[in-house]
């Protein structure tokens, strides 16, 4: 008996033993039915399975039946005068009946029978009883090691589904993994999950196992039909014992021709899927039962199922609904930028700048690369931004990027992406700037630091609109429109062989030119409006503006930090100010600005002012005359005060000559335009 772990094989290894013991030719083990009061034969031997299936004997009814009830085992050796005994088999003459009981409890029977008289004694009826009762033991303690393993890989195969749900937001992944792991872990068979759609207002199966697409749209389901609909409308779970038997079993996608082998053993389960006390669908499976079948852990662990099919669901919505918040707020934010970089909210009235409006409105909607060039603070990003957002790209993917502020052997892989294992350190693929950009438009900031060697990569991007990861050998197409940026002259950058010529020209297709703060001296008191107005809000502060004396401060410092300074000293003057309207203590840095710079140079002073030193008597070089006095004031400095004073009127005339265009300017004095730029700020020129 300790030989199997099998207890329907150790039902039938003691029911021979039993019958060899006592010599005799017939015998059968019935197990009680406590849900019927029956015995169900489990194992015979000499018998007609059709006459005992038939017969099925009641607890208390006949020989057997009263040892099954009173747990008493019983010798007859003359069934003919015994008034309990019911006749199976017309050759009989003795029988033995031994109850199998174990921790006080009966579950079952051992009855023997003869052909002849007498043919038990007690000492067999003795053996009998404590094989069965031996037996009852190890076949309880079989039962209970099948039911531990049965939950142990039910907890194993939940284990399983939890691994799956929170591997993917998939609900189609979800559900299909689900029912494919029921099937393989537990074998329960042709299980679905049907949904109730709403908007229908019908039961429809959204996955299964073991069914074709045909069949599964054949499962659709009113509210109280058939025993998904049931189970839908109630919110009670279900166990059908034989689902072929069942009165309420449509069989509408043809399940039970699935199981041809015996439609009548095949049990259901149902469970309804719940979520905040509504149902919003019904989980099932179909399961072959044995004798020792478990239905209700089974139904216990599909209930656990539809609770986590609930949860993905809850949680795909939460997902679905978080991405629409997330969408609305990317259309907001793209709404907001569009406004913040239109046209008419880049702020500046000069002629320079409504040029340069001009052709942002010109080129924003083509696909050419824009090259942006300027002083460091004049709004080249934001002049990036306003091609972007004013384009067809606007509601596609803009990516930034300052090739300066990034390692030369690490901005390849910014910008072009990795593969996994293609240096120390890629643990993983990577994408790279070009990649995210892809069908939108990508910002290169300070390009002329780029490498000699990135660049001819970035010129194979502009020419062939496609990239290469660092370790990869497959190119990929990509649709980016290239904005650059650089506060270098390239032209020199060029000339000198450190930037390549042909990327140049591929990304001058269009250059625009962000004039400095100094060249624009109108927009200066638009700037401080709009820097106040934004400073004050975020500090929380009341300014109401600043004085004449300040704004004439403002307007005279040249401002070589441009745009950005500006801003900074405006949020600086803001955050520490005291008053309502701020002063020129409010702008001490730029004061001492003025007084350092005036020290260091008086001469500059002087010669900017047309006057010479210790005269009140103007110089009069147009006319190319000098009286007496005034070449006697000049004594020891006549050479540098007449010439600053010459180049300085020289360059006044042409600046208002050609419209403050310095390009044209420096063309027109035959000099370069860094030697422009030198020149007025050493002669403090004003314009």
């Amino acid at each position: 008996m300790n030989s199997t772990q099998d207890p329907d094989g150790l039902l039938e290894l003691i029911l021979d033993r039993c019958i060899q013991i006592c010599g005799v030719e017939s015998g059968s083990l019935m197990l009680i039915d406590e849900k019927s009061a029956v015995l169900d034969v489990v194992t015979s031997r000499g018998m007609n399975q059709q006459i005992l299936r038939e017969t099925r004997l009641k607890i208390g009814q006949g020989i057997t039946g009263m040892a099954a009830s009173t747990g008493r085992a019983k010798l007859v050796n003359d069934v003919s005068k015994d008034p309990d005994y019911i006749q199976v088999k017309e050759e009989i003459k003795s029988e033995l009946v031994a109850p199998m009981i174990v921790e006080d409890g009966i579950i079952g029977v051992i009855s023997l029978d003869s052909n002849r008289l007498n043919a038990f004694s007690a000492e067999m009826l003795e053996i009998v009883s404590v094989l069965a009762n031996q037996a009852a033991q190890i076949f309880k303690n079989l039962q209970t090691i099948r039911n531990l393993e049965q939950r142990t890989k039910i907890q194993t195969t939940l284990i399983e589904i939890s691994k799956l749900v929170t591997s993917t937001l998939d609900l189609n992944e979800i559900f299909e993994g689900i029912m494919v792991t029921m099937e393989k872990s537990l074998r329960l068979e042709k299980g679905s999950i049907v949904l109730h759609n709403k908007e229908e207002g019908v039961l429809r199966i959204v996955a299964a196992s073991g069914l074709s697409q045909e069949e599964m749209d054949k499962g659709s389901y009113q509210p109280g039909e058939g025993i998904t609909g049931k189970v839908f409308e109630s919110g009670e779970a279900m166990i059908i014992e034989s689902v072929a038997n069942h009165p309420a079993f449509l069989n509408r996608v043809g399940y039970l021709s699935h199981f041809k082998h015996d439609p009548h053993n095949v049990g259901l389960l149902c469970s309804p899927i719940l979520s905040d006390q509504n149902i919003i669908g019904v989980v099932n499976a179909f399961i072959v039962q044995n004798k020792h079948t478990d239905l209700k852990s089974y139904l216990d662990f599909l209930q656990v199922v539809a609770s986590i099919i609930s949860q993905s669901i809850k949680i795909q919505s939460l997902v679905e609904e978080a991405k629409k918040e997330i969408s609305r707020e990317n259309i907001q934010l793209k709404r907001e930028l569009k406004n913040k970089y239109k046209f008419g909210s880049l702020i500046g009235k000069a002629t320079a700048m409504e040029k340069m409006f001009e052709k942002i409105q010109l080129v924003a909607d083509s696909r050419a690369s824009v090259l942006i060039t300027g002083e460091s603070g004049t709004g080249k990003e934001m002049i990036a931004n306003a091609i972007h957002y004013n384009s067809s790209r606007s509601e596609n993917p803009f990516i930034k990027i300052n090739c300066a502020a990034i390692p030369e052997n690490l901005l390849e892989s910014e910008l072009f992406g990795h593969k996994k294992g293609s240096f120390t350190g890629a643990v993983s693929d990577k994408k790279g700037k070009f990649e995210m950009a892809d069908t939108g438009s990508i910002f290169l900031d300070e390009i002329g630091e780029m490498d000699l060697n990135l660049q001819s990569k970035l010129l194979r991007v502009l020419q062939e609109r496609e990239i290469e990861a660092v370790g990869s050998v497959k190119a990929k197409k990509v649709d980016v429109r290239i904005i650059a940026a650089t506060n270098a002259e390239l032209e020199q950058l060029v000339a000198e062989k450190k930037f390549r010529a042909d990327l140049f020209y591929r990304l001058n297709v269009v250059k625009i030119n962000t004039p400095p703060l100094r060249e624009r001296t109108e927009d200066i008191p638009l700037l401080i409006n709009h820097f106040l107005e934004k400073y004050a809000k975020d500090n929380n502060k009341v300014i109401k503006g600043i004085t004449r004396e300040a704004s004439k401060l403002l307007l005279k410092y040249r401002w070589p930090g441009n745009v950005r300074e500006l801003e900074n000293v405006i949020e600086r003057a803001v955050v520490l100010a005291q008053e309502e309207l701020l002063s020129e203590e409010d702008f001490s840095d730029i004061v001492d600005h003025f007084e350092e710079h005036q020290e260091a140079h008086p001469e500059i002073q002087s010669a900017s002012h047309a006057e010479p030193m210790n005269s009140s008597e103007p110089l009069d070089l147009a006319s190319g005359r000098l009286t007496p006095s005034q070449l006697d004031n000049l004594d020891g400095r006549a050479m540098e005060i007449v010439v600053n004073e010459v180049e300085s009127r020289l360059i006044q005339y042409a600046m208002k000559k050609f419209r403050y265009t310095k390009t044209r300017v420096a063309k027109f004095l035959g000099i370069n335009r860094n030697t422009l730029d030198k020149k007025i700020k050493e002669l403090n020129i004003e314009y």
